[in-house]
């Protein structure tokens, strides 16, 4: 058998990477069962400690859009339950507005734009938001070790696993010129008609040179950090809402626009750490080149819209730039938290360790 027809090893596995579902978490279940008052309640009595705030609220919407996307890890994965389904249904709503009012608090936007001041407002936005030059990028780049390198891997993966399925549901409901860029954008996830070229293939390889193919079911469910979600979790909640589809648009402007930003820090860091291996930086480097291309093409979908956008699609459109903001810079900040104390825990080991042996010579 020559090597072409050999049989794709990396296409066997399951994608995405997600455990077989197992329960419904009990907080969740308990939140499930209640009234709607008995909801609004439970949520207005987490919101002065927004640590569990923003966990129960994560947690919950990132289990609901599993059921929404229908993989493995979903409740009703080849199966229906109409009672269930309107029980998560009606969570998600509630949760949803909760995440967006008490939770993102995404800045206000100017009103009464017509589409040729939003791109202008817009490319401002895109070069001076909190969440393009974040530091949590420059301490990846400059400071994280090894092993919280290798974790921050497994939530990228996390973050970006489905990101064809969040394009699809994008295409969804536009029209004109802001469907065909939106559906040039989703041929290019999908490797241009190639399985090897699709952008979540990237991601398989990174998975297969790391070695974490099945532990990473296990590190999701058990030890990955709950607000890895925000980000996917805000673009979910306007994608999937029919009376979002504009703020979907806004939102995901946002994302292609930080990727060069972003990505070229990580490939820096994946180099300092030795981590630059060609199965890991493609997907990487692949988007340093792709998503600015995919940026400039969203903005001028908007200016070449026909009919002409109304100032309410484009007011639409702000509202999930900021709110794209909002939740990015909510990721990063506890992101940045958590892998200065990853590292601070990496330092201390070999030193435990030295003191465990020689204890135990003694």
């Amino acid at each position: 058998m020559s090597r072409s027809q050999m049989p794709d090893t990396l296409q066997q596995q399951r994608w995405p990477p997600v455990a077989d579902f197992a329960h419904i978490p009990p907080e969740l279940q308990r939140f499930l069962g209640a009234s709607g008052a008995e909801q609004q309640a439970f949520l207005e009595g987490l919101r002065p400690t927004p640590e569990a705030h923003g966990r129960f609220i994560q947690d919950s919407l990132s289990f609901i859009y599993g059921y929404v996307f229908g993989y493995e890890d979903s409740p009703l994965y080849l199966r229906a339950d109409d009672a269930l389904e309107e029980q998560l249904l009606r969570a998600k709503l509630r949760i949803e507005r909760e995440m967006l009012e008490h939770w993102l608090r995404p800045e206000p936007v100017p009103e009464g734009l017509e589409p040729e001041e939003a791109c202008r407002y817009l490319q401002t936005l895109i070069r001076t938001n909190s969440g393009i030059y974040h530091p949590f990028f420059d301490y990846i780049r400059d400071q994280s070790s090894r092993p919280s390198m290798l974790e921050f891997l497994e939530l990228e993966v996390i973050r970006n696993e489905v990101v064809d399925d969040e394009v699809a549901f994008l295409v969804v409901g536009l029209q004109g010129e802001m469907k065909a860029t939106m559906a040039a954008n989703l041929w290019d996830e999908c490797g241009n008609g190639r399985l090897e070229g699709f952008h979540t293939y990237w991601l398989r390889r990174l998975l297969r040179h790391t070695g974490r193919f099945e532990a990473l079911r296990t590190y999701r469910d058990t030890q990955a950090p709950w607000f890895c979600k925000v980000t996917s979790n805000s673009y979910n909640m306007m994608a999937t809402r029919p009376g979002y589809k504009y703020r979907a648009y806004g939102s995901f402007l946002i994302t292609e626009s930080w990727v060069c930003a972003h990505f070229q820090r990580i490939l820096a860091g994946l180099k300092r750490v030795g981590l630059a291996a060609p199965d890991v930086a493609v997907y990487f480097d692949s988007h340093v080149r792709i998503d600015p291309r995919h940026t400039h093409e969203m903005l001028q979908a908007i200016l070449r819209q026909q009919p002409r956008l109304s100032r309410e699609q484009v007011r639409q459109i702000l509202i999930g730039a900021h709110t794209a903001i909002a939740a990015g810079s909510a990721l990063y900040e506890r992101a940045h938290r958590y892998f200065l104390s990853r590292d601070a825990e990496h330092a201390a080991a070999p030193t435990l360790s030295a003191g465990a042996a020689a204890l135990q010579s003694a």
